[in-house]
């Protein structure tokens, strides 16, 4: 990646992660704001785990991208040890309460389609994004959201463990480049969150939309893996 690309890019995944952290922070508030049914029924099933999920959620994808401030790592090397400690303490207990949520993550979508509040929220008509009247839908269409969901918190545990055993090691590039595919499937938090109207509007199919976004972390690891086979300088 040039160096204007990644000036230009660093601030806009900054922004972006702040962002989706605070919102996801609303979870913490007592009562809880702009809180879709679905979403209520979520928390009110698995109040700890959720919580939990969301808690390391918000701080991994807070604490990830000092990881990548190289000024930071050269002059303060404790505090990019201790960011990156409290990053992977996160990813590991979120990961992990990912998977015990996984299995319940069909239901949690099948909810959510069928509340209708959702589209005043955005400001859209269902028909706009392939939804026909009165349509209800069952938790097994979305078993490959469950898989989805559940690959992606192995990944995130996966990644971040190399991650972990290189910086042990001292070889440090590849730690490098661990940590960047480990990130970028915590920046999944938000990209889903951009990909999912725009395939509900190309596809017109709510299932195959809402599958096509649980995966969509795929393309995450692509661009991690392409960055991180580039030249030191990328991953720096």
């Amino acid at each position: 990646m040039s160096r204007k690309l990644a000036s230009a890019a660093f601030p806009i995944m900054w922004l972006l992660a702040t962002a989706v952290a605070l919102a996801a922070a609303r979870y913490f508030l007592n009562p809880v704001p702009l809180l879709l049914r679905t979403q209520a029924l979520a928390l009110a099933r698995h109040p700890e785990w959720l919580l939990l999920h969301i808690g390391c959620g918000v701080t991994a994808i807070a604490a990830g991208p000092f990881q990548f401030v190289a000024s930071l790592r050269a002059s303060h090397p404790a505090v990019h040890r201790a960011t990156g400690y409290i990053y992977l303490a996160a990813v590991s207990l979120g990961g992990c309460a990912g998977l015990l949520l996984a299995p319940d993550t069909a239901q949690f979508v099948a909810d959510g389609l069928s509340d209708s509040s959702a589209f005043e929220l955005i400001g859209m008509a269902p028909t706009a994004l392939g939804f026909a009247p009165d349509t209800t839908y069952d938790p097994s269409q979305f078993l490959l959201v469950v898989v989805a969901f559940a690959a992606l918190a192995i990944a995130w545990i996966v990644t971040s463990a190399a991650a972990l055993v290189r910086a042990r090691q001292h070889r440090f590039a590849e730690h490098r480049a661990w940590m960047m595919r480990s990130y970028s499937l915590t920046f999944a938090a938000v990209t889903v969150r951009f990909v999912s109207v725009p395939l509900f509007v190309v596809t017109q199919d709510p299932v195959v939309a809402i599958t096509l976004t649980f995966w969509s972390w795929v393309l995450n690891l692509i661009v991690a893996e392409w960055l991180a086979r580039r030249a030191p300088r990328a991953v720096a």
